[in-house]
């Protein structure tokens, strides 16, 4: 092999490590720092280099398997087992690379794949293609076996990103075409080989700072995420200490409600006067029930919201709290039910609100809000219906609360009672450990 060939070669394996470095970082956490990891990720892909000059496929490919299984294990939290497999389909996708880049060039470039017998130009134009299809298959791969968090993030851009190797896979393609029917000048020669290499880092970069954005977005929102309790706990509290200081109030009057029960001469009067400190009593007792501290908030917020319109607002979350329902889920949810709930309620003459979160077996919890209607939902079979005027923006909370409960696979359904003028929210989530 010249010279020129051998260089290329060089680069090839160089490229290969870079690639092998992104992949395993992409699917698994480094027990290295990049310091450690990197030095032996180039030793290992410098051994296949010497093997592969040898021209033995069997060898090489051994030896593939053998260096990648030792550096995954050593320098990445996989088993052995893990190793192996992840080194077995990096091997694949080398050999895939090779018969996928075949066809490309057949098909665009209507001449052979020899990789052997070729001018120093085309081979590397042969290498830069099939290692963009080695990058692009690999980087699909990882994105299959990549950590749960990352997938949670929005995959269209990520996938959309692909254009930009595929079309640089049908540019090199196209020069190498080209410099085939064409005699290339040194000059020439040396700005294809630079803007060869140019595109094909390109395309590495730009992934590189897509994953650097994704994981920068991952922070930014589990910092969000400890702002947002920071400040609901700050909430709690408030709410927590005003409602010391109105039982503190309270304690001081009972006194005088005391002496006031004690003077009265008849049953029924005093049943009544204690009826109406009753309410006093109950509103208390609602606040940190549920040892759901986003639960009992939005709860807070519904009683004095109801007080203040005059409903009548029960609330039974003793033996449920859904405290696997993630904050903000949880607040979206509710939220919407009972904004619903009371806007139905305070135009009817009987305002009325109950919302019960119970264990309704041992694999589920079930939460019902019943609730005073004067009219029957507006509804095409179960799927309800908005009658407010701008339809497309209320509509949003309706598919908001079913967004919800299909993320926690759970079941919604409604009732309306026309002898009661109730209408009754069902909704069932399936216990998580």
């Amino acid at each position: 092999m010249s010279k020129e060939k051998f260089l290329i070669d060089i680069f090839q394996y160089i490229f290969e490590a870079f690639v092998f470095w992104l992949y395993a970082g992409m699917i698994s956490s480094p027990k290295k720092k990049n310091s450690i990891s990197v030095p032996f990720i180039i030793l290992g892909y410098a051994i296949l280099l010497c093997v592969y000059e040898f021209n033995n496929l069997l060898s090489t490919g051994l030896s593939i398997v053998v260096v990648c299984t030792l550096l995954f294990k050593s320098l990445y939290s996989m088993s052995l087992k893990n190793s192996l497999f992840q080194s077995f389909i990096l091997f694949g996708v080398m050999v895939g690379s090779e018969f996928i880049s075949m066809s490309i060039v057949a098909l665009i470039a209507d001449a052979a794949f020899d990789i052997r017998n070729v001018s120093s130009n085309v081979y590397f134009a042969d290498v830069v293609t099939s290692r963009l299809v080695y990058f692009i298959i690999l980087i699909i791969i990882a994105r299959i076996f990549s950590k749960k968090e990352n997938k949670e993030y929005n995959s269209r851009p990520y996938w959309l990103m692909l254009i930009m190797p595929l079309s640089s896979i049908v540019m090199i393609t196209i020069f190498r075409n080209i410099s085939i029917s064409s005699d290339l000048s040194s000059k020439n020669y040396i700005l294809w080989i630079f803007s060869a290499l140019l595109v094909l880092f390109s395309n590495i970069i730009i992934f590189i700072i897509f994953e650097i954005s994704q994981n920068n977005a991952m922070e930014l929102s589990d910092l969000k995420a400890i702002q947002q309790q920071t400040e609901n706990d700050a909430r709690y509290f408030e709410v927590i200490e005003q409602s010391n200081k109105d039982m503190q109030i309270f304690a001081h009057d009972i006194k005088n409600h005391l002496i006031q029960i004690r003077n009265m001469e008849h049953f029924e009067s005093a049943k009544d006067y204690i009826d109406s400190i009753y309410p006093q009593i109950e509103t208390f007792s609602s606040i940190g029930i549920s040892q759901n501290k986003m639960l009992d908030l939005i709860i807070s917020k519904y009683i004095k919201l109801c007080e203040s319109k005059n409903i009548i607002f029960s609330v039974d979350v003793k033996t449920a709290n859904l405290n696997y329902v993630a904050d903000t889920d949880l607040s979206t949810l509710l939220n919407n039910l009972l904004d619903n709930a009371v806007e139905a309620a305070e135009q009817t003459e009987h305002k009325k609100i109950l919302l019960k979160i119970y264990s309704k077996s041992k694999t589920y919890d079930a939460l019902t809000l019943s609730n005073s209607c004067k009219t029957p939902p507006s509804a095409s079979g179960k799927k309800l219906k908005t009658t407010k005027r701008n339809k497309k923006l209320h509509g949003i909370g309706l598919k908001s609360i079913m967004k919800i409960v299909d993320k926690y696979n759970g079941l919604y359904d409604w009732h309306y009672k026309e002898d009661t003028k109730t209408f009754e929210t069902v909704i069932a989530f399936p216990k998580t450990k």
